[in-house]
């Protein structure tokens, strides 16, 4: 009977630590991240721009920023047309667009070919309780003279982050050529894995000790 109890105690705080790792890190900021893949072979050959802009929703609002990663495209980039507000490097390295400004906007030129592909990290601060509005990511696809070409409206996708729970609204008014899918968030599978080792380590000491 003891060991059963010690084994079920070990399970219950190797799952607590799991859970309060997980919290701790939810607590200090919410990330979420998406990947973009885009069908452009409607459009290949044809120069234009892609338009990433992350601004801030309702004052108040919680600051926050968009992380471009992993760009991919069998296409060209081409020269940027001058971005507004606080936006940091260019693609196809890493970019990032801060909510600091009322527009925040990067506008990479590009030859398209048959696709893109880029991971869109959004990270806003846990709750802060005085918070109000959100934080919108949008992306379009563009012709040379900025009209929209897979959507017949602006913007394209838009992710929408609310203030008080930080759950996402994501829109897509294409038809299709774009699709918009969540990834694991790499911190998280990091911190249940440390939660397992603890259950490990917890286990076997308990099992030692029944002995």
């Amino acid at each position: 009977m003891n060991l059963i109890r010690t084994k079920w105690s070990v399970a219950t705080l190797g799952l607590s630590a799991t859970l309060l790792l997980a919290g701790a890190a939810q607590a200090s900021l919410i990330s979420d991240t998406y990947e973009f893949a885009v069908n452009t072979t409607s459009l290949t050959g044809q120069s234009g721009y892609l338009d990433f802009e992350f601004n801030p929703g309702v004052t108040p609002f919680d600051s926050g920023s968009a992380t471009l990663t992993g760009f991919t495209t069998d296409g060209t980039l081409t020269t940027a047309a001058p971005p507004f507000g606080d936006v940091r490097g260019s693609l196809p390295g890493t970019v990032v667009i801060n909510n600091t400004d009322a527009l925040n906007d990067y506008t990479p030129g590009i030859t398209y070919g048959s696709f893109f592909d880029v991971f869109v990290t959004l990270d806003i601060p846990s709750v802060s309780g005085t918070a109000s509005g959100g934080n919108s990511f949008t992306l379009d696809v563009e012709d040379s003279g900025f009209n929209p070409l897979l959507s017949s409206t602006f913007p394209a996708v838009e992710i929408d982050l609310d203030a008080i729970t930080g759950n996402p609204t994501i829109t897509n008014n294409t038809s299709g050529p774009i699709t918009v899918t969540p990834t694991p968030e790499p911190a998280s599978f990091a911190l249940f894995g440390i939660g397992l080792a603890l259950m490990s380590s917890w286990r076997r000491r308990a099992q030692g000790q029944a002995k």
